[in-house]
């Protein structure tokens, strides 16, 4: 997703910058080949000009036009769901033609950048077990860099975030004054405390113009097939379960072989309620309301429904016997896939 800046009008020691590069304290992950990046969960790209003409020379017929995007993304195949460059060695144009070869959109997954008045924020995207679940190392400023320099070592930002921030309409805040917020927040959701209590912020609520379940269609809509689709099936299920105080339906998992794999070398089950706090902590750190919502009343009221549609998921997968922090780890899955759909960007502007 292409995030935009937003940019205060300070002094120079207050604009955003890249350097130094942050981690948020107890983040953890580690590349183990899960797979899951590489399947039609994923929109596999879309690669720019030069990347297609680069990956076309090297492998012929892997990539195609997407449907939506109108924008050529990698081939995936009808069986396994996977890119038709996944085999047993992991990535054959990486196997074949070296790291280079690969387009910045796969090598820069799941890491992110957000410039702030502090230095860069890194930050990982929670669509991947191997972001979510194992014993997975602290993540570290050496092992994302290189996933988030281009070919002449430039860092390049997903957004910029500047001295003031947005609290409510009307209302924004010093970032330093922000920062001890949040920071207390993240500490809080790391010791396991209720996410609702920490957002201090009740999920749902009236829309702009928009009503709840007039968005579930729209995700409906997008079954075609892929994982992707089964995704928002889910997401829009849940979201009329909790609408309705009904009950919500088991459907088809064709991510599930990724989180198989996952678990497997997983032996611990550390919890739904850690693995979705983690996340929550993530989406803070992230600042993605900035870009999304706007404030961050509004960000918190969208946290706390994803959390809600997050719980609900996972308390169903667990209910089919599925352990905890799998389950925790393929509804965070399903919600942030929901989070890039255009009928959720709806929600987000009407928040």
């Amino acid at each position: 997703m292409t995030l935009q800046t937003r940019v205060s009008p300070t002094k120079q020691s207050s604009l955003p910058k890249s350097r130094p590069l942050l981690v948020r304290e107890g983040a953890r992950y580690t590349c183990f080949g899960d797979g899951l990046c590489c399947t039609d969960i994923h929109a596999l790209g879309p690669v720019t000009r030069k990347e297609k003409a680069e990956v076309d020379l090297l492998e012929p017929g892997a990539l195609v036009r997407h449907k939506d995007l109108g924008q050529p993304v990698f081939k995936v195949d009808d069986d396994t769901h996977a890119c038709v460059l996944r085999s047993v060695r992991g990535c054959e144009l990486h196997a074949r033609h070296g790291a280079e070869a690969k387009p910045a959109g796969c090598i820069r997954f799941p890491y992110g950048l957000i410039a702030t008045p502090d230095g860069g924020r890194i930050t990982t995207e929670h669509r991947c077990p191997c972001r979510t679940l194992g014993a997975r190392p602290l993540l570290s400023v050496d092992d994302a860099l290189g996933s988030l320099v281009d070919s002449a070592g430039r860092l390049s930002p997903n957004g910029r975030v500047g001295a003031r921030v947005q609290i409510a309409d009307g209302k924004t805040l010093a970032f330093a004054r922000y920062r001890a917020v949040e920071a207390k927040m993240i500490e809080t959701l790391l010791m396991g405390a209720d996410p609702l209590k920490v957002l201090d912020v009740k999920p749902f609520g009236k829309l702009e113009d928009v009503k709840w379940k007039k968005i579930v269609p729209e995700l409906k809509e997008d079954r075609d097939g892929s994982a992707y689709g089964e995704a928002l099936m889910w997401f829009g299920n849940a979201l009329v379960t909790l609408l309705d105080d009904d009950k919500l339906k088991l459907g088809e998992r064709p991510w599930a072989a990724s989180f198989d794999r996952a678990e497997a070398r997983s032996p611990i089950d550390e919890g739904y309620q850690a693995t979705l706090n983690d996340w929550l902590a993530d989406l803070l750190w992230s600042m993605d309301w900035v870009f999304s919502t706007r404030s961050f009343h509004a960000g918190r009221r969208e946290m706390a429904t994803l959390y809600s549609i997050a719980l609900t998921i996972t308390k169903r997968l667990m209910r089919a016997k599925v352990r905890g922090d799998r389950a925790a780890a393929e509804a965070i899955t399903i919600v942030e896939l929901a989070r890039q759909s255009g009928a959720w960007e709806k929600v987000q502007l009407a928040l």
